[in-house]
């Protein structure tokens, strides 16, 4: 099975001008933790990512004015894990082990966002019985890596 067999399709973006505020909300709109960072919206290029947990972290927890912060603020630009729609679904299981990532976007050999393939995915429609157990166990494993 490939990527593209699971991932959602055509997810909403973020460009990093939007404010934090509105990001959130559309997290909350879409029932969703990553929103991909593209260059302009008729591009659609990935160039970072925004999660939940970075806005909390990054912005959040350090005491800035949530009301004026950006996504640029917050967003992860460096380390980004990317799949193409044709990799296999065991590429994405991988590197979410190996990235310990509970989400991943989908890009075109030009880094135009495609999709996002998230855990919850994988679950839903891969019979893959205890591998779905395994990454959910790999990906939670705390790790050593700086986050911001």
């Amino acid at each position: 099975m490939q990527v593209r067999d699971i991932m959602t399709k055509n997810p909403a973006c973020a460009m990093p001008s939007d404010s934090l505020q509105s990001v959130a909300q559309k997290m909350i709109d879409c029932n969703c933790g990553l929103l991909p960072v593209v260059d302009s919206s008729m591009d659609n290029k990935l160039i970072g990512v925004i999660t939940d947990r970075d806005i909390v972290c990054r912005v959040v927890a350090k005491g800035a004015n949530c009301g004026v912060a950006t996504v640029q603020d917050a967003m992860t630009t460096e380390k980004l894990w990317l799949v193409k729609p044709d990799d296999t679904v065991d590429t994405v299981i991988d590197d979410m082990e190996k990235g310990h990532i509970r989400r991943v976007p989908v890009v075109d050999d030009n880094r135009k966002v495609l999709g996002v393939v998230a855990l919850a995915d994988i679950a839903k429609t891969v019979d893959v019985g205890d591998k779905v157990a395994e990454v959910i166990i790999e990906v939670s494993q705390p790790t050593n890596i700086p986050r911001a």
